[in-house]
């Protein structure tokens, strides 16, 4: 099963709809909506492994593999043919598999056949959040120019905000962000909208997005639904352009910053005593206000937060070191031999190195 089927199932059954619809409407067996939504509830109680981490899976031969070419012959002339016409026709050329797993891979072949994604203005509480970076170059009075990024999360009913500059829009950053948004906003929205960055999306097919499944594992763990904007769609996303322009004029105006840290404490008391707190232009309302009101309808969230880490591999060196940046970290001798590639884990305060079999090996602070 793949993320995005594994993602709409979660996204399904927190939006309300039970085991057994779940499954009807997906054409997957209940046993097989079951089985995700346990391993989900898992991870979210015990923390979810970084897929670079999980050792490499070989994807097995299928037995609708002989048939692709047939399948994807009968869709591109026949594009509404259904999965059941498509199943009597290869049962009659020696097809002998499922028909659950054949649905599966029709849906991967089938072209363009999904009704894009449209969403109102305004949406109901803890419907959608908004998120997107800014770059913006800044003089610090301690530290001198240099460019950094604005983070910034919205919820689209109450238009409360989390905003944090950071210095890149990586995976790691982007993810870390989005666990402190979560926190600092009480909850998780049922979908959240995206540019086509390639954070979230690894690329498009037949003008469908390919999300990065890092980013949909993530995604999945917390239970929403990312959904990227069609490109030159800005309009889509109103919501957290516009307050762009309110940061640049309320809170870099006519304020001088020592350090990036210290932007960020002036954030975080601009946020909670001014824009929390201002009457909205177009709610009429404060956004705490309206947030005490979405708050009963966000996702709750899990009891550990995603793990997020950079996983690299480094090789050991002859003296029974790995490099990372500008440090060696040691790996004991008895355990590995010079030249071998291993696996590391880069996380805020540590470093952790693993062997072959992905057991821990060595932990730098």
């Amino acid at each position: 099963m793949n993320a995005q089927i594994r993602n709409e199932i979660i996204r399904r059954w927190y939006g309300g709809q039970s085991m057994r619809g779940v499954a009807r409407e997906m054409k997957l067996a209940r046993k097989t909506v079951k089985a995700v939504l346990k391993q989900h509830e898992n991870e979210r109680q015990q923390g979810a492994v970084p897929a670079e981490l999980k050792a490499p899976r070989t994807r097995r031969a299928s037995l609708v593999d002989p048939h692709v070419e047939t399948i994807q012959d009968l869709l591109s002339r026949y594009p509404k043919i259904t999965v059941q016409r498509i199943w009597e026709e290869l049962r009659g050329r020696g097809y002998t598999g499922g028909y659950s797993i054949l649905c599966e891979r029709v849906g991967q072949l089938r072209p363009g056949l999904q009704t894009p994604w449209v969403e109102r203005f305004e949406t109901g509480p803890g419907v959608q959040a908004q998120m997107d970076y800014a770059v913006y170059t800044l003089d610090f009075t301690q530290e001198g120019r240099r460019r950094v990024n604005l983070f910034s999360l919205i919820l689209s009913y109450s238009r409360r905000q989390y905003l944090r500059f950071v210095e890149s829009q990586d995976m790691e950053t982007t993810q870390r962000q989005h666990i402190q948004a979560f926190q600092h906003l009480g909850g998780v929205p049922a979908t959240c909208l995206y540019d086509c960055m390639k954070v979230v999306v690894s690329r498009h097919e037949d003008d469908q997005p390919i999300y990065n499944p890092r980013f949909l594992a993530f995604a999945t763990h917390y239970g929403y639904r990312p959904v990227a904007c069609r490109p030159r769609r800005p309009q889509t996303k109103g919501k957290i352009e516009r307050p762009f322009q309110y940061v640049e004029s309320s809170l870099l105006g006519g304020r001088d910053f020592r350090s990036l840290e210290h932007l960020n404490e002036v954030t975080a008391w601009w946020l909670e005593n001014v824009a929390d707190v201002r009457v909205h232009g177009q709610t009429r309302r404060r956004p705490l206000d309206l947030h005490a009101e979405e708050l009963p309808h966000l996702i709750p969230l899990p009891e550990r937060p995603y793990e997020v880490a950079e996983v690299v591999y480094r090789t050991v060196d002859e003296e029974g070191f790995i490099a990372y940046g500008q440090n060696r970290y040691s790996v004991p001798w008895s355990a590995t031999r010079p030249g071998q590639l291993l696996p590391v884990k880069i996380t805020d305060q540590t470093v952790i190195i693993y062997g072959a079999h992905l057991e821990e090996l060595a932990r730098h602070h």
